[in-house]
């Protein structure tokens, strides 16, 4: 679960269908890796979409901990 921590509220429900998360990264080059934004697609229904912004540092969290729990798979 991820919580805005502007708004207080949560951004993906425990139970939440997929969602697509953008997510722009930067490599340094001691090989660090720095999230510059992050963005998520809302889905309405089939013709209603827009993309908002989310905070960095939660999704980065998230990304951390499905990277701990084996989680996170690259394709």
């Amino acid at each position: 679960m991820i919580v805005d921590m502007n708004t207080s509220k949560e951004l993906f429900a425990p139970n939440a269908r997929p969602k697509v998360v953008y997510a722009k990264f930067t490599r340094e080059s001691n090989g660090n890796y720095t999230m510059e934004r992050a963005r998520v697609l809302d889905e309405a229904n089939q013709y209603s979409r827009s993309i908002r912004q989310v905070n960095k540092r939660t999704v980065a969290s998230e990304l951390q901990t499905a990277a701990e729990n084996g989680q996170l798979f690259v394709s």
